[in-house]
């Protein structure tokens, strides 16, 4: 009997710091948007509107989603930011914005806050969260002048804005969800 020889080494690692494996999220409308290596709630988030950030460079992930207008949004005195919108192919809702016209082409993909659950077809627990900077007012209101007034008028009016159009499509989606339950119960 011939001697068989292997140069295969085994490892095991019985302390790891991340969770191995892929994670799948779901838009609220049911449908498969995103894979990726770690799982969203351990990602950094935006300052300006909690966004979930990733990185291109170091994780791995497939995004399902249609790249449709761009926007631009007011950040700030004289800042402006271009925004490539990724919405949901099925009921159109905001999934993620880039910042750059190529997916993945720039450093960062940002999730939109509440867009994405792993639960299919149940909202995120943050959905209805406050944005940053859209709460009640705090301070005295001394500070700052006419154009800070307008400017944030501006900041707040695109966040209502971005807002109603996520509920919008948020509603239709809980439509298109409760429809396709009831033709498939009644089958």
């Amino acid at each position: 009997m011939p001697k068989i020889i292997s140069n295969s080494i085994i490892s095991s690692s019985d302390h790891r710091d991340e969770q191995q494996g892929l994670h799948s999220y779901y838009c609220l409308c049911s449908e498969f948007i995103l894979v990726i290596d770690m799982e969203l709630g351990q990602m950094p988030r935006r300052e300006t509107d909690n966004s979930i950030i990733l990185t291109n460079a170091t994780r791995m992930y497939k995004l399902h989603a249609i790249q449709t207008e761009a926007k631009i949004v007011k950040r700030g005195e004289n800042l402006f930011e271009k925004q490539y919108r990724l919405h949901c192919p099925r009921c159109s809702l905001l999934i993620a914005y880039e910042t750059t016209k190529h997916l993945k082409g720039g450093p960062y993909t940002y999730i939109v806050q509440g867009a994405l659950n792993e639960i299919q077809g149940v909202p995120h627990e943050d959905w209805e969260q406050e944005l940053p900077g859209t709460g009640p007012a705090t301070g005295s209101g001394q500070v700052g002048g006419e154009a800070e007034e307008k400017e944030d008028s501006a900041v707040e009016v695109e966040l209502q804005i971005r807002a109603d159009e996520n509920q919008s499509a948020a509603a239709q989606a809980r439509a298109f969800l409760a429809a396709s339950l009831a033709s498939s119960s009644s089958s």
